[in-house]
């Protein structure tokens, strides 16, 4: 689906194991992905399950497959993988700055995980990831109605936190997208 030509499209370098199964991205897998979006003019959003995603990033950038400065989601909270917890993150913020200075990041929590990920991720700089995909609950006790009623949850949250919401210019401005007019 690169052919569409997306503004950025979700590239995990390496792989991981999940619950039931193994994520399983391949080096020639990941390069070749790479390649492609770099052919297509896409920004690759890598998506780290764990530290060694953050060097495979690192080192794409350094070599010329991924161009320009990396947007790497920290995804946290899949059982296996990376655990939600606030000095890891810490350390992968601060690992991710070390070899990619101009990088921007954003905490993607799963599940009951979702709401902390925000938080953090609003309090330490970097952005918010939130929607059905990660997490179908408001609260322990409500489903949530919308991938709407979800992003309303974190607009709220970035107020809270004085963190302005982006606009979609702003948003492609941050991650050095180029505005398409859509």
């Amino acid at each position: 689906m690169l052919s569409l030509r997306p503004d950025m499209a979700s590239l995990a370098t390496g792989s991981v194991n999940f619950p039931t199964r193994v994520y399983d991205n391949p080096p020639n897998l990941v390069n070749w992905l790479a390649a492609e979006m770099k052919a297509y003019g896409i920004k690759p959003e890598v998506e780290a399950f764990d530290l060694s995603m953050i060097f495979q990033a690192a080192d794409l950038q350094r070599t010329g497959e991924i161009v320009g400065p990396l947007h790497i989601q920290f995804v946290m909270g899949i059982k296996n993988a990376m655990p939600v917890d606030r000095e890891v993150l810490e350390f992968y913020i601060h690992t991710l700055k070390r070899l990619s200075p101009d990088a921007t990041w954003t905490g993607a929590g799963i599940g009951r995980n979702q709401l902390t990920m925000a938080r953090w991720s609003l309090e330490l700089g970097g952005h918010c990831r939130t929607g059905l995909e990660d997490n179908v609950r408001m609260d322990k006790d409500t489903l949530a109605s919308s991938n709407a009623a979800l992003v309303r949850q974190v607009a709220d949250l970035c107020e809270e936190y004085g963190r302005p919401v982006a606009t979609a210019d702003q948003a492609r401005a941050i991650l050095g997208l180029h505005c398409t007019g859509r």
